[in-house]
């Protein structure tokens, strides 16, 4: 009898499994076939379900891409990159796709040590940085060992050497972590989704007109007011906008 009740156990978490991995499935097959109207509907089908993978966003994104959709395909590639910042395709595609935004933004240059710091963080997730900082976290605690236990004067310096190392190195990997996990739970970045809006000096219709925005360009939200956001340009520029407007990454 008990043999039977786990067998049945077995055959529904199978079924479960299966059930669940359908959907993905199903739009990757889509994807495969060229089909890509409907590949998009089964990716954002799956996306609703709060499954989040840089695959999912990666396909989603070229799927828009070959269908001509540049600002959603954008905003996908942007969410897969924020996911997975080492990977070579995604961002190849990204600049593929940013080449047919009509705006065309210079970047304010950065301090050279922020800059760095900046390409360190951002070549890996922020899973890795966690494992990382955990990992050199445990050697931490067991070069402390060598220094509290061992009665050799050589390896109690070596161990509390490399103790603080390892205590360094796992603090900056942890803040590394955090900034990661940070950016990806609370996005301040959008895209621009109408085809054109003019951003306005004061967040109302009747505020004085500054300049012209295209659909695909990437902006940073610095603040909110009712149905506006005040909205700030990699060249520096800022000002207000609707809401409806944009979608964030």
């Amino acid at each position: 009898m008990k043999k039977l009740l786990y067998i049945l156990i077995a055959l529904l978490f199978v079924s479960s499994a299966q059930a669940q991995d359908t959907p993905i499935s199903e739009a990757n097959d889509f994807y495969q076939k060229g089909e890509y109207d409907k590949a998009i509907k089964s990716y954002e089908f799956v996306l609703e379900t709060h499954i989040e993978a840089p695959e999912i966003y990666f396909n989603l994104a070229n799927s828009y891409y070959k269908t001509g959709q540049i600002a959603p395909a954008i905003l996908n590639y942007e969410r897969a990159k924020l996911l997975s910042p080492e990977d070579e395709d995604i961002q190849y595609n990204l600049k593929m796709a940013q080449a047919h935004v009509l705006d065309k933004l210079e970047v304010l240059p950065e301090l050279f040590v922020k800059r760095w710091v900046s390409g360190i963080r951002n070549a890996f997730s922020a899973d890795l940085w966690s494992y990382l900082s955990i990992g050199l976290f445990f050697l931490c605690l067991l070069f402390g060992c060598f220094y509290l236990y061992s009665n050799k004067v050589g390896l109690k310096k070596a161990g509390f050497f490399f103790a603080g190392v390892c205590f360094l190195l796992s603090v900056l990997t942890y803040s590394f972590a955090s900034k990661k996990t940070e950016e990806i739970t609370d996005r301040k970045y959008a895209i621009i989704f109408s085809p054109s809006v003019t951003i306005k000096g004061s967040p109302d219709v009747s505020g004085t007109e500054l300049f012209l925005l295209h659909e695909g360009t990437k902006v940073k939200v610095t603040e909110q007011l009712g149905d506006w956001l005040n909205i700030q340009l990699s060249d520096g520029n800022k000002g207000w906008l609707k809401k409806e407007d944009i979608e964030m990454i």
